[in-house]
């Protein structure tokens, strides 16, 4: 009996054995699933630039953007006391992709509309391997209405707007190193006579490296392309800024120093005259604070 009891064990087993092996031969191969990176930048704004980072959905982010005058002499301590530029926004995350937001600007009275859409997001453990956003905006300055007077001295409502488009590609390549280049678009419905030129292209590059978990250096750099022809006083100059970010779960805070004092994303792009070379500089900073609904 004992004997018997062995043998039935042992082709029990050999069944069991073949059925799960024939099981793993006819089961299709499990698909490899990728979730998107997350925090490629702490920010969806970069000093002066946009990132491919965005509000979360049914997040709001309120921005001040600040910067100081140009840094001149002792009496306005480091340009402290200098005339200043403030820019105030809302924007809040539409959807996983999608997120639009308003602001107004001190210089020149700005009101604006901006949009951002992220295309592709850049895949971890494979996959995907950057992250690709559009953004735009559409500003409309208050200023009085002989400002926006044409060569015949008529106004028109529409000389106020101007527009911004940029395509941004960007890599997380580590938990500390993120990089990003745009491409950039700028168009004055409205342009001094001197310049006679409406659009303008360019291109941007933006950098963090997180040194901790809530601190980060930043850089940034946006070359003009097609302004040779421009008037050399009236010729847009590269902008170029370092500085230095502290991220929690719902602030961000950034203080660094930069040529850029437009804030706006097509000021500093067309209207950007201070030359790093000759240390034109200025000091600013941004705020940002997030509550979610």
């Amino acid at each position: 009996m004992k004997k018997i009891t062995i043998s039935l064990l042992t082709i029990l087993q050999i069944f069991s054995a073949g059925s799960m092996k024939a099981q793993e031969q006819t089961d299709p191969p499990k698909e490899k699933t990728w979730t998107p990176v997350k925090h490629t930048f702490e920010n969806s704004v970069l000093i002066n630039n946009q990132t491919v980072e965005k509000p979360a959905k049914k997040t709001l982010d309120f921005i001040i953007q600040h910067r100081f005058g140009v840094i001149e002499n002792v009496q306005d301590l480091g340009g402290l006391y200098a005339p200043s530029n403030i820019r105030l926004g809302l924007d809040c995350g539409v959807t996983k992709r999608l997120a639009v937001g308003i602001g107004t600007t001190k210089n020149k009275h700005y009101y604006d509309l901006q949009w951002k859409y992220i295309i592709m997001q850049q895949m971890a453990g494979g996959g995907f391997p950057l992250t690709i956003a559009y953004f735009g905006d559409l500003a409309r300055s208050a200023d009085p209405k002989d400002k926006f007077n044409n060569l015949e001295g008529n106004y028109k409502s529409a000389n106020r707007i101007s527009y911004f488009h940029e395509l941004m590609i960007a890599r997380k390549v580590n938990a500390a190193l993120s990089l990003q280049l745009a491409g950039t678009y700028s168009y004055f419905n409205i342009v001094d006579s001197v310049v006679d030129q409406h659009a303008f292209i360019g291109t941007s590059f933006v950098g963090k490296y997180k040194f901790s978990p809530q601190s980060s250096i930043q850089i940034e750099f946006d070359y003009p392309l097609n302004v040779s022809g421009i008037d050399e006083n009236y010729r847009p100059k590269p902008n170029l800024g370092i500085g230095y970010e502290v991220s929690t779960s719902g602030h961000q805070f950034q203080i660094f120093i930069c040529t850029g004092n437009g804030i706006l994303n097509q000021e500093t792009r067309v209207y950007n005259f201070n030359d790093f070379t000759k240390r034109e500089i200025l000091i600013g900073f941004n705020i940002t604070r997030q509550w979610s609904f």
